[in-house]
């Protein structure tokens, strides 16, 4: 059976793969256990809170999908682990389900159900694909069972590769946004960091924006061959520069003469880029993107206004409050 189907399609081809016809039969709930290598790794506790009262007014309306377990008289979830944790929550003793025949779990069963019922995030899905790969499957192959577009899959791929402070956007961001942040991070990986660490969560469109002007900075670097600008493209890549207004630029210039040479560099070749303007502990002021924090990518250097050198602050701790591109 092919699965490039629709939403509904696919709810109905993963639940006729997993489930024989006929009626349900009563599992007594003790001799249930989940599948530990079923894809979805979380639960939201308020939902399952909230579908542990619906199943002591109503009971398990639709029935779990199991599989015979190794040990005699145990079985597995292959679907249903939800019911099945909100039943035992509101103390049933027996749980309605029908029995799969196959010996083991069928893993695009399960993901086809997670995936569209929005049940799995995605470092779940993104373990998932990994775990396909090493099995031997292909992109286009996983694309074809999953009934997902092959980028959706590449994007989801790509995660294993990308450093931790971007897989740690996943919580708050789309992984379209964080993918197109990891694209820019593969040419300008300080940059991207230092951005990531300033702000918790990015729209695509502004993931996208801020992908673009970095590939556009990236090579209008490599079209300047000579001076300053040649010297540290022979380096590695060149950070976008931050554009201020006059005053706010010779109070970073000077703020970064006391930091590395390669700082003071870059200042003298300010351009036309990027001017994100913060609040810390309500004190404004300018992010230095051109300049990592010594204590690490959680932190971030500030200029807070009429100030004279800069400071290390938790990233946390900062409110972007305006970006200006010049």
């Amino acid at each position: 059976m092919a699965l490039d189907l629709s939403f509904k399609q696919l709810i109905d081809a993963a639940e006729e793969v997993a489930a024989p016809t006929g009626q349900p039969i009563s599992i007594p709930i003790n001799q249930v256990d989940e599948d530990p290598d079923q894809p979805r790794r979380s639960f939201d506790e308020q939902k399952l809170e909230e579908l542990a009262e619906s199943v002591l007014q109503h009971g398990v309306l639709q029935p779990i999908v199991l599989r015979q377990g190794t040990d005699e008289g145990r079985y597995v979830i292959v679907m249903g682990a939800r019911r099945y944790r909100a039943a035992k929550r509101a103390g049933l003793r027996d749980i309605p389900a029908f029995i799969h025949a196959v010996g083991s779990a069928d893993r695009y069963v399960q993901m086809i159900e997670n995936i569209q019922r929005e049940d799995l995030n995605a470092p779940e899905i993104a373990a998932f694909i990994a775990d396909r790969l090493e099995q031997g499957d292909n992109q286009a192959d996983i694309s074809r069972k999953l009934g997902k577009p092959r980028d959706w899959v590449s994007r989801y791929a790509s995660v294993q590769s990308m450093p931790e402070f971007l897989r740690s956007k996943l919580a708050g961001s789309s992984i379209r946004a964080v993918y197109e942040l990891y694209q820019a991070w593969r040419e300008q990986p300080n940059t991207v960091e230092t951005l990531c660490a300033a702000q918790e969560s990015f729209t695509n469109a502004h993931a996208r924006q801020l992908a673009r002007k970095i590939r556009s900075e990236v090579g209008g670097s490599h079209a300047d061959g000579e001076g300053a600008a040649g010297a540290q493209s022979a380096r590695g890549p060149i950070a976008p520069q931050v554009a201020l207004r006059p005053i706010e630029r010779d109070r970073v210039t000077a703020a970064a003469e006391k930091g590395s040479k390669s700082s003071v560099h870059r200042n003298e070749r300010m351009s036309s880029s990027v001017t994100i303007r913060v609040r810390h502990q309500n004190r404004a002021g300018c992010l230095l993107v051109d300049r990592l924090a010594s204590q690490g990518s959680r932190h971030a250097v500030l200029l807070v206004d009429g100030a004279e050198e800069a400071e290390e602050v938790p990233a946390s701790t900062i409110t972007i409050e305006e970006i200006i591109f010049a």
